[in-house]
């Protein structure tokens, strides 16, 4: 089973400041825009996921996104682990250990990748961009908070789709996200994203 560190871990987003930006060269800085762009144009996204621990343990899921703000993690069993972003909160279930936490989701990364506008600029900037292999890599810290950890997203190049991302936290764990079998654009039912919560409503046996 994920651990709740790791699983709030995974999702995290990136943002891109305009200094590092402009301190990059100019290829570097097409192919941001370019990633920018692409981002803006996906409204939702369906895909399996393959999650890689710190600790070395795989697990595996489904995710589902669908601009503006909202989400959902789902792991495979025999994992009982969720996690929703719906409205202006990220909320993490762990239905085994029968607990329900709730952030604000705009004191999360994820709010960047929720946004009704997606922007590549703000409070944090890019240390670095690398390419290899058909693929371009954007490695990203909070520009006022360098030492509390980084992200880094891989993209394929041509044509751009995000492929895979790695989160490493102020202690230097690292949590590995692979996209997996993605769908762009396809409809999702709204119930995916609707969350009735067990601690009123009741837990499920079992």
């Amino acid at each position: 089973m994920a651990s709740r560190r790791s699983f709030f871990l995974l999702p995290l987003a990136i943002a891109w400041g305009r200094a590092a930006r402009a301190a990059l060269p100019p290829a570097d800085r097409e192919i941001v825009a370019r990633i920018e762009a692409w981002l803006q144009g996906v409204t939702t996204l369906r895909a399996r996921f393959t999650q890689l621990a710190p600790d070395g343990r795989m697990s595996t899921g489904r995710v589902f996104i669908h601009r503006p703000g909202r989400l959902r993690f789902d792991y495979d069993p025999p994992s009982r682990v969720q996690l929703i972003a719906t409205d202006w909160r990220l909320i993490f279930v762990d239905w085994a250990a029968r607990q329900v936490n709730v952030l604000p989701l705009s004191q999360t990364p994820l709010a960047f990748l929720l946004d009704e506008k997606v922007q590549l600029s703000g409070e944090l900037e890019v240390r670095r961009v690398q390419r290899r292999a058909g693929e371009v890599a954007l490695e990203v810290v909070r520009a006022k908070e360098p030492d509390q950890g980084r992200v880094v997203m891989v993209f394929a190049e041509q044509p751009i789709e995000l492929r895979r991302w790695a989160v490493t936290d102020p202690q230097g764990l690292t949590t590995t996200l692979l996209i997996e079998e993605p769908e762009y654009g396809v409809p999702l039912d709204p119930a995916l994203f609707r969350f009735r919560d067990p601690q009123i409503f009741g837990w499920p046996e079992g």
